[in-house]
């Protein structure tokens, strides 16, 4: 008699490795590894997705919802520290830097093409200080979709008057950054020490950024 066909099954994509949660929750305690199982299911929630006004809807949601804005000082005990999205979920707290480079790996990883992403350095004019914010380009002459930690709502740059840009980056490089379009490009985003040191941690960890 012969067996039940063999039916190849492909492998389940390993959003969040179960170690990362167990070490989360070792290192930081039973909040931190919530956190971690939580940023697991909004992958699997959102595997298959296609369209990335949704993807990028979910994952802006997520993080505003789920992690209390903490500034570095009070954080870190540094001025300005960048986190790697292990360390915001695992201690529960983060700045705008934070934010933005959390929303940035989720959607690299869940399929988003890294050049449509731009990690933003703004001025919030109405507070008159720094900034950063996560840019969606639909196509490279676009006018930008806003991510910010300040709001759940995404909306085009043009509407954004309270956000003066100044430079955005990538992987890809770093450019002058405009209101339409990509602007200028400056160079490699290597040049910025936080995101070379931000990259080195996370891939120790088995992130590549």
């Amino acid at each position: 008699m012969l067996g039940a066909p063999l039916v190849l099954v492909a492998d389940k994509p390993v959003w969040v490795a179960e170690k990362l949660i167990e070490q989360a929750t070792k290192q930081y305690g039973r909040k931190g590894g919530i956190n971690m199982e939580r940023w697991r299911d909004m992958f699997e929630d959102l595997n298959g997705t296609k369209k990335d006004i949704d993807l990028l809807e979910e994952v802006n949601y997520f993080f505003n919802r789920n992690v209390p804005f903490v500034d570095d000082l009070t954080h870190w005990r540094q001025i300005d520290y960048w986190a790697t999205p292990y360390e915001m979920l695992g201690t529960n707290g983060g700045d705008c830097e934070d934010y933005v480079i959390s929303k940035y790996y989720s959607l690299i990883k869940l399929g988003m093409d890294e050049s449509k992403l731009r990690i933003t350095y703004v001025k919030a004019l109405e507070f008159n200080q720094a900034h950063m914010v996560l840019a969606y380009y639909e196509k490279p002459n676009a006018v930008p979709l806003i991510l910010d930690n300040l709001t759940n709502s995404i909306r085009p740059a043009t509407a954004r008057r309270d956000l003066k840009p100044v430079y955005s980056f990538n992987g890809q490089g770093m450019w002058l950054t405009e209101s339409k379009g990509l602007g200028a490009r400056l160079g490699n985003s290597n040049q910025l020490d936080r995101w070379t040191d931000l990259r080195v941690r996370m891939a120790r960890i088995g992130m590549d950024l």
